[in-house]
C-alpha cells in the first residue's frame, strides 16, 4: 500500500443517496490535496451512479443518482480504489491564477479598521496580502464565491460586527483567518480592502465559474486606472477572463 493512503478517511452514511468522507479537520494543505486526490479517483470510477463530487476543506460528499439499498458495499468499493490506487494517478490539475485586485481608497472601505487591528501600515496590509500564493479551498456560500487559504496570520482581522446590506461583486474581503472575493452583489460583514474587476460568475460565459476548487491563485495590485480598462475589456468580451490563467 502506498504510505500515503495508509490512513483511511472515515465514511459516513449522510443520506439515502449521498456518502461523506473525512480527512481530518482544520484549514491544511496536506489535508486538502488528499481531498482533491480522493475526488480524482471517485471521478475516474463514477460510472453513471454519481451524481455530484463536492469537495470542502477536508471532507468529499459524494451524491448519488438513486437511493443506495448497499451503502456499506459502495464504501468499501471506493476506499478500496483509494487504497491501490498510484499516487501519481490521483494527482489534480491545479492552474495558477493572476487576479488582479485594485486597493485604492475607492474600494478598500475597511482598510482603516484592518491596519488599526493589525498595527500594520496600509502598504504591508496590501504587500501581505498580494504576496501570497492562495489555494482555492471550495466554492460555497454563493455561486462561485471562493474560500482560499491560508491568509497570512498577521493580517485576521474579525468581521464587521454588523454586516452591510449589500457588498458588490468583485470586492476583496477579509473575514477572520480568510480572504475572498464576492461573486455576486450580496449582504456581507467581511472587511473590504479591494476589487477585482473580473465576474466569477457570469452564466453566458462558456464557463460560468471561473474558480476551480484546486487552483493556485495570486493578487496582482492594479491601479484605479487599470481596474477600470480591464473592466472594459472583459465587458466587450467576457471570455478574455481566460488571459488570468497563468498557464
Amino acid at each position: 500500500m502506498n504510505k500515503s493512503y495508509e490512513q483511511l478517511p472515515e465514511a459516513m452514511i449522510t443520506g439515502e443517496n449521498s456518502l461523506r468522507f473525512s480527512f481530518g479537520s482544520g484549514v491544511e494543505k496536506d489535508t486538502y490535496y488528499k481531498v482533491r486526490k480522493f475526488c480524482k479517483i471517485a471521478e475516474q470510477h463514477s460510472g453513471h451512479y454519481f451524481q455530484e463530487i463536492v469537495p470542502s476543506f477536508h471532507t468529499v460528499t459524494v451524491y448519488f443518482n438513486k437511493e443506495l439499498t448497499e451503502p456499506n458495499e459502495m464504501i468499501e468499493r471506493l476506499l478500496t480504489k483509494w487504497i491501490h490506487s498510484k499516487e501519481e494517478e490521483a494527482e489534480p490539475m491545479e492552474r495558477k491564477l493572476r487576479i488582479p485586485v485594485c486597493y485604492d481608497d475607492t474600494f478598500s472601505l475597511d482598510m482603516d479598521r484592518v491596519t488599526s487591528h493589525t498595527g500594520l501600515t496600509r502598504e504591508e496590509v496590501i504587500s501581505l496580502h498580494a504576496g501570497h500564493t492562495y489555494t482555492v479551498y471550495m466554492i460555497g456560500f454563493l455561486p462561485g464565491f471562493p474560500y482560499l487559504g491560508k491568509l497570512h496570520e498577521r493580517l485576521a482581522t474579525p468581521r464587521l460586527p454588523t454586516p452591510r446590506d449589500k457588498v458588490s461583486r468583485g470586492t476583496v474581503g477579509i473575514g477572520g483567518s480568510q480572504t475572498g472575493i464576492y461573486s455576486l452583489d450580496c449582504p456581507g460583514g467581511w472587511n473590504i480592502i479591494g476589487k477585482t474587476p473580473l465576474e466569477l460568475y457570469v452564466p453566458e460565459r462558456k464557463e460560468p465559474f471561473f474558480f476551480q476548487a484546486g487552483d493556485q491563485l495570486e493578487f496582482q495590485p492594479v491601479t484605479l486606472g487599470e481596474f477600470h480598462e480591464i473592466s472594459k475589456e472583459l465587458a466587450s468580451d467576457p471570455e478574455e477572463i481566460k488571459r488570468f490563467i497563468a498557464d
